[in-house]
C-alpha cells in the first residue's frame, strides 16, 4: 500500500487576515522559510495540533479554519468557530520536535527543560512513551528480535559518534549504572554535562530513531537554535538516514539547514500566503 502523506495545508484567517495555501506539499522534505511574524512556526504549531488531535492546542491559535488534504484524498479539518474537527484519521503517525535550552536558576536546582527531555526520551516509561530503555528492552522480551535491535543501536552509536567526532566524545552504555554517556578523553561525560548544542542534535536524533523507520509526519519548528553550523548543515541528511520513511516539514531561519543540496525542497512563507 503506498504510503500516506500530508500532500496540501490550508489555513483560513490566521490572525483575521491571512490565508495560507500550501498546494504540493512534498512527500519527503519541506522546509518553510520567512521572516519573522510571518506564521511559519504558528503553520508548524497548527500542524501538530491538528494530527495529534490536540484540540486544546488548537484553540490557543487565531484562525478560522484549518484543512489538511492527504495523498490517498481524505481530509482533516478544524473549524475554529465551531471548535470542533471533522474526520481526523489514527494511521498518520506525527512527531513533533521543538528544542531549546532554559538554563536553570542556582535557587531552583532543576534540570533544564532540554535537558529533562533528553532523560524522558532515554529512561522514562509508560504513559505512552516508548523510550530508548524500552527498546533496548524489546531485545530481552523479544529474544527473536535481539540480533536486529543490537545491530539497529550499534548503526546508531556509530552515527552519534561521527557527528560527536569533532568535540572528541564517544557514546557508550554503562554497564555498571544501565546508563548512556559520553567518553571523553579518558573521562566519562554525563549526558547533563553536555551543551545545549550537544544536548539538542542528541535529543533529534534519539527521536527519530525510535521512529523505527515507520513512515510519519516529523514536524520541527526552527531545529537550528544551539546546533553549530557544522550540524546544521548534516541535520536533513542524518534524518534521512534514521528514518527515510518520515515526511519532513520544518520551519527555519538558517540557510545552513538547507545549504547541501536541499535548497529545491524549500518553499517561502510569502509565496503560500494570500
Amino acid at each position: 500500500m503506498e504510503q500516506k502523506f500530508i500532500k496540501e495545508i490550508e489555513i483560513i484567517g490566521l490572525w483575521g487576515r491571512k490565508h495560507f495555501h500550501w498546494k504540493d506539499v512534498r512527500q519527503d522534505v519541506n522546509i518553510l522559510v520567512g521572516i519573522n511574524g510571518s506564521g511559519k512556526s504558528t503553520l508548524i504549531h497548527l500542524l501538530w495540533g491538528l494530527l495529534s488531535d490536540n484540540h486544546k492546542h488548537l484553540k490557543k491559535y487565531d484562525f478560522s479554519e484549518l484543512r489538511l488534504t492527504c495523498s490517498d484524498g481524505s481530509q482533516m479539518v478544524f473549524d475554529n468557530v465551531g471548535k470542533k474537527a471533522t474526520k481526523i484519521p489514527v494511521d498518520m503517525p506525527v512527531q513533533m520536535i521543538s528544542t531549546f535550552d532554559v538554563v536553570p536558576s542556582k535557587v531552583q536546582k532543576t534540570e533544564s527543560p532540554l535537558c529533562s527531555e533528553l532523560m524522558d526520551v532515554i529512561y522514562t516509561t509508560g504513559k505512552g512513551r516508548f523510550s530508548f530503555f524500552d527498546y533496548r528492552l524489546k531485545a530481552v522480551n523479544f529474544p527473536d528480535q535481539a540480533p536486529t535491535i543490537h545491530s539497529n543501536i550499534k548503526k546508531l552509536f556509530e552515527l552519534i559518534d561521527r557527528q560527536f567526532e569533532r568535540t572528541g566524545k564517544s557514546i557508550r552504555i554503562d554497564v555498571n549504572t544501565n546508563t548512556v554517556v559520553f567518553d571523553h578523553g579518558g573521562h566519562t561525560v554525563r549526558l547533563e554535562d553536555l551543551s545545549s548544542g550537544e544536548k539538542q542534535f542528541l535529543l533529534i536524533m534519539l527521536k527519530i530513531f525510535l521512529m523505527e523507520e515507520k513512515p510519519a509526519v516529523l514536524l520541527m519548528d526552527e531545529p537550528e537554535i544551539s546546533l553549530h553550523i557544522d550540524w546544521q548543515h548534516e541535520l536533513i541528511n542524518v534524518i534521512r538516514v534514521l528514518n527515510p520513511h518520515c515526511q519532513i516539514i520544518m520551519s527555519t531561519h538558517s540557510p545552513s539547514i538547507f545549504g547541501d543540496g536541499w535548497g529545491e525542497f524549500v518553499t517561502f512563507a510569502d509565496e503560500i500566503t494570500e
